[in-house]
């Protein structure tokens, strides 16, 4: 714990103070009629040390206004755990200097020093018992938790499941939430949990709607392709293929056909074509065979010699032969080609249409074609209800998960306050509040006394507050400076405080009057 004490203030041009020297004792009484300059007696340690009021305006300035000065100058000297410290502030022609035991240094070692002793939120709420009071409501919360401990998950999961007041901790036994966020809480913390599962929720929720679209669409798919009834898609495969055969086949005997039927007008062509090269060879032969020979020469009109006939004889046979050996390959050739076209048979045409094969493979394949698409909607349609079954689940689940972090930190809201108000005797504070729009707590701070807000409270209440509010922050900050307690005389409690108090008394018609006491 860190001890500071006061031990003496100067002051010089310090507002309606001239020149003014303070030398504290554990009570320092000031008193006065109005406008004597207790406040501004009060107030100037906040100003040597953070060059604020006691409420923390950074715009404050002690600049007299009523006479001529030439610097205003402010030192305390202090005792932090037994050693002596005299810090001085100035303003010397509208620039601050700064001394630490009366060396000058530079606004940034000056405030180092002061930081290290304390900051400027805890000692002003333990300094001036009005000064947490005038904070944000946020700023109060933060600094009333600040050296408070949160409740441990565990105490917060316990409390979750307690089924009676009395039950011990080692009894309890974790209800489904507590025991689904404390396997939960071993990997992520509670903040995180909401985040993942919120972002899980309505991604899921997203899914969900789409697997629901998808179903629709496809059960109306399947209503359109109808209920035709179990196809034997190998039956019908079979069925094809034989079909293809036939077709197939079909096309080979129709060419077969074609092609016997080509053949045999070939045949006969060329059989008619020998037949004319026969018949114009006949009558070459016949002519050469009729053929008369001449006794006479047709020039001269002379017999002709034996000699001249037997050479014309001969001429005549030659001719004879060589018709004969002419048309008979001829005659030879077309009897082998009669002989040929007399095996060949004319094929018969095939006795079934191909179109009605044709229109049957088509029927078959539109059939099996239909009992795919469908089988494939019916295999479609089961995994689209599965997803939507599994995002369903997932976000149902996400939202369990998000339904026990509400409890968590409402049990948690619930553990808190009662911490934070177990420090307190007369002062009521409320940390959370409910929203009923989003189900949750949320944080706030408010502070009553007797049922009333403090901004209803009379001043004496305010100074009674304060000081209750002031004693725990000393319990938890660890930190006893002394307390200033101005307009004192509309209080008329007990005033108990750690260490130093110093106190503002406004008395009619009196001048400025610094009294001091030491208890031991």
């Amino acid at each position: 714990m860190r001890r500071i004490r006061f031990k003496q203030l100067g002051l010089q041009n310090y507002k309606v103070h001239r020149s003014l020297t303070v030398n504290y004792g554990d009570i320092t009484k000031l008193s006065g009629k109005n406008g004597e300059g207790k406040s501004s007696i009060g107030e100037a340690p906040a100003w040597v040390f953070f060059g604020t009021d006691l409420f923390g305006g950074s715009k404050y300035n002690p600049t007299p206004t009523n006479y001529e000065f030439d610097v205003v100058h402010a030192s305390l000297l202090i005792s932090v755990d037994g050693v002596d410290y005299l810090l001085t502030r100035e303003i010397v022609k509208g620039s601050n200097k700064y001394y630490l035991n009366e060396v000058p240094v530079k606004e940034g070692e000056y405030s180092g020093f002061v930081q290290s002793l304390f900051d400027k939120e805890t000692f002003l709420s333990l300094y001036y018992p009005l000064y947490f009071f005038s904070l944000h409501k946020d700023k109060q919360r933060d600094l009333l938790l600040r050296n408070l401990l949160p409740p441990a998950n565990s105490e917060v999961l316990a409390e979750m499941s307690r089924t009676n007041p009395e039950q011990k901790q080692k009894e309890i036994t974790l209800n489904p939430q507590a025991a689904r966020l404390a396997e939960a809480l071993k990997k992520h913390s509670i903040d995180q949990l909401a985040s993942l599962h919120t972002d899980l929720k309505n991604k899921n929720d997203k899914l969900h709607i789409q697997a629901q679209g998808s179903v629709k669409t496809l059960t109306g798919q399947l209503e359109e392709l109808g209920e035709t009834g179990p196809v034997d898609q190998e039956a019908v495969t079979s069925e094809l293929a034989l079909l293809k055969d036939r077709i197939e086949a079909f096309d080979t005997d129709r060419q077969k056909v074609a092609d016997r039927n080509n053949e045999i007008r070939t045949l006969q062509l060329k059989i008619e074509g020998l037949t004319k090269q026969i018949e114009a060879g006949k009558k070459d032969y016949d002519a050469a065979v009729a053929q008369v020979i001449d006794q006479e020469c047709r020039t001269c009109g002379q017999l002709l010699t034996e000699e001249a006939k037997g050479k014309a004889e001969q001429a005549k046979k030659d001719t004879v032969k060589y018709q004969a050996e002419k048309v008979n390959p001829l005659i030879r050739e077309r009897k082998a080609l009669r002989e040929k076209l007399a095996e060949l048979k004319p094929l018969p045409e095939p006795e079934y249409s191909v179109s009605d094969l044709v229109a049957r493979s088509n029927e078959l394949n539109a059939l099996l074609q239909s009992e795919q698409s469908r089988i494939k909607v019916m295999q479609d349609l089961e995994k689209a209800k599965k997803d939507e079954a599994a995002y369903l689940q997932s976000k149902n689940d996400s939202i369990f998960i998000l339904d026990a972090i509400k409890a968590f930190k409402a049990k948690e809201a619930e553990l808190q306050t009662k911490k934070v108000q177990d420090l307190f005797t007369t002062l009521s504070v409320r940390l959370f509040k409910y929203v009923k729009t989003s189900g949750e707590y949320v944080s706030d701070f408010m502070i009553q006394m007797d049922g009333k807000d403090y901004v209803a409270l009379s001043a004496g209440e305010k100074i009674a507050a304060g000081l209750e509010l002031t004693e725990v922050l000393f319990k938890q900050s660890e930190l006893i400076v002394p307390c200033f307690i101005d307009g004192i005389e509309s209080y008329t409690g007990k005033v108990a405080v750690y260490d130093q108090l110093i106190t503002g008394r406004a008395v009619e018609g009196q001048e400025l009057k610094i009294d001091t006491e030491d208890t031991e």
